[in-house]
């Protein structure tokens, strides 16, 4: 689901959307588990930390094309970043995976799989970087068509990363502001970003996004 300058602000300023959310303690477990560091999870922490801008077209074209081949190392140090921790999911259910209108979509059309990559980044100066990336393989390509068309929609509801459908308050934010998705016959790819701590500008996030979506499944 993109993101869509009218939608709501939270009593702190940040940018609303249902579903999306990743506990700090999720986050955490992630980069700890690869670092053995400490992490900043508040988005609003590290505001003296040097503001990450975009890289060059052919920087970015150089990591899309890593991360084609599945060379996520490769993709990361292109925007001269390093990957600081992962967790992937696989086989998870649609239907339970969602909500709104696209949940809906699965109760009628079921999918045929669903992946889940939940990643980290951080550049030289500390800024922190969480992305998702979201594998769907449809009965059709017709199927992913309309799921894509779907999730492009403000609105319509949202294939969740995972470790968001029990929680209820608190944590990390998926805004849906710097989003990317693509069809790959009969699969769809989703992909967001949003900083955990630091300034990374937009650009940036949606350059993040878009080397992300060209993943291939895990």
């Amino acid at each position: 689901m993109p993101f869509d300058p009218n939608q709501p602000r939270g009593p702190d300023g940040k940018w609303i959307k249902t579903g999306g959310v990743f506990t700090a303690a999720v986050l955490a477990t992630v980069v700890a588990a690869a670092s053995g560091g400490d992490v900043v999870t508040s988005a609003g922490a590290g505001l003296d930390t040097a503001t990450t801008k975009s890289v060059s077209d052919a920087d970015t074209a150089n990591s899309k094309k890593a991360a084609r081949n599945g060379d996520r190392a490769k993709a990361w140090r292109r925007l001269a970043l390093k990957e600081v921790g992962k967790e992937i999911k696989k086989d998870l259910r649609c239907a339970v995976q969602s909500f709104g209108q696209v949940q809906q979509y699965f109760l009628r059309h079921p999918c045929q799989k669903l992946d889940q990559l939940l990643f980290v980044v951080q550049d030289r100066n500390g800024n922190t970087i969480a992305g998702s990336v979201t594998w769907v393989k449809m009965p059709s390509a017709e199927s992913a068509a309309q799921l894509r068309r779907l999730e492009d929609t403000y609105g319509s509801g949202d294939v969740t990363p995972f470790g968001t459908a029990v929680l209820e308050a608190g944590g990390f934010r998926f805004t849906g502001k710097h989003y990317r998705s693509r069809l790959d016959g009969k699969l769809a790819v989703i992909a967001e970003t949003d900083p955990i701590k630091g300034r990374p500008s937009d650009a940036f996030l949606k350059q993040v996004a878009d080397v992300a979506d060209v993943l291939p499944p895990p």
